[in-house]
């Protein structure tokens, strides 16, 4: 299956999620299965934020696992472009951009696309205001960085319609900013943490892109034992066998190797041993297969012991 195809397919499902964004500031899509929503190429937008792609023949697809909090996993497939390609902006200081003519929506189109100026080399942070009370805001700290604006706060207050822009599309939320000590809302939303930022880096380190290559969008299509709203779940076989499929077309080979290595060593009942050429990737996945292991093969003596050398809490 082509990344296109991929993309196609995975928007019909409201069971998968979107994400455009860079460590540290991302925009997430995510709309529920009764949720009115319009569909066309590539695109899904409904009354809470919707998302657009592009696909040029150059994008990647790369699907990835890592292990979290607990006995469980988490997935995703990157939709990358080479650097150079996937180059945006990296505007660093609060930007007016002009009547956002590109939004989803038509009636849109007429407010007034700001950049946050957070940096990222391959995606742009913006906000959409019409309101005249936020478009002075905006102005008043054009030209400013945005963690010395003072803005921060008020945009939370204010809760703009937020636009993440990469080469492969825009993503757009409309939901409002949840307060400091808030919950993240179940639906599209954004995460904006400066102490993350301030790393420069594209994407997480635990997440294994080719070198060379930044993340224009991602997608999530629906864990084995998460429900969708990250919530833990129980174990969903045909779930977890839908990802894997995908994790062997698009996934780093070597990480693919590290889990069927480690899969098939404990499955044999034979005794833990380290692979010293894995790398940090290869290491994590051999703790993801450890986890799945256990949810479909259920626990052994040998289990016990791999996950007591390798994947100790």
């Amino acid at each position: 299956m082509t990344p296109a195809a991929l993309v196609t397919s995975r928007l019909l499902d409201p069971e998968t999620s979107w994400a455009i964004g860079t460590f540290g500031a991302i925009a997430e899509f995510h709309r529920d299965g009764d949720e009115p929503a319009s569909l066309a190429e590539y695109t899904a937008v409904t009354p809470r934020g919707g998302i657009r792609l592009r696909l040029p023949g150059s994008v990647r697809a790369v699907a990835w696992e890592r292990p979290t909090a607990g006995e469980t996993w988490t997935q995703g497939i990157a939709l990358c472009l080479s650097a150079a390609e996937g180059a945006m902006a990296g505007r660093t200081e609060i930007t007016e951009l002009g009547a956002d003519g590109a939004a989803l929506r038509t009636e849109d189109r007429d407010a007034v696309l700001f950049d946050l100026g957070i940096g990222a080399p391959h995606c742009d942070a913006c906000v959409r205001v019409g309101d005249p009370a936020m478009l002075r805001a905006l102005r008043a700290a054009t030209g400013k960085q945005l963690m010395q604006s003072g803005l921060l706060g008020e945009l939370a207050a204010m809760s703009p319609t937020r636009v993440f822009i990469s080469r492969l599309g825009r993503l757009e939320v409309r939901t409002p900013i949840p307060k400091p000590d808030g919950a993240t809302p179940d639906g599209p939303h954004t995460h904006v943490l400066p102490d993350l930022l301030r790393h420069r880096r594209t994407h997480a380190a635990t997440v294994p892109l080719p070198p060379g290559m930044v993340p224009g969008a991602e997608m999530f299509p629906p864990g084995a034992i998460h429900d969708a709203h990250g919530r833990r779940a129980p174990f969903d076989a045909a779930r977890h066998a839908a990802f894997q499929s995908l994790l062997t077309a698009y996934g780093d080979p070597a990480c693919v190797r590290a889990k069927a290595e480690t899969m098939s060593a404990v499955r044999a009942a034979g005794s833990p041993r380290d692979e010293p050429s894995y790398t940090r990737a290869q290491r994590l996945s051999r703790r993801v297969a450890l986890r799945q292991l256990l949810q479909t093969d259920g626990p052994s003596a040998a289990l016990v012991a791999w996950r007591e050398v390798f994947d100790r809490d």
